[in-house]
């Protein structure tokens, strides 16, 4: 019963840990990739004035 136990409370360490990588590392760099995108094909060329 112990180890079943504690092999669970591993696995849910393990989740919350990747939860958080996933919030610190891999969401911020994909928010800086998509604001990179709209801001080369959305905003640069209408500031440009040629749409």
């Amino acid at each position: 019963m112990r180890y079943k136990r504690k092999k669970h409370f591993r696995k849910l360490r393990h989740k919350k840990v990747r939860k958080a990588l996933l919030l610190i590392l891999v969401m911020p760099s994909a928010l800086l990739l998509l604001g990179y995108l709209v801001a080369s094909l959305v905003v640069l060329p209408a500031m440009s004035g040629r749409y």
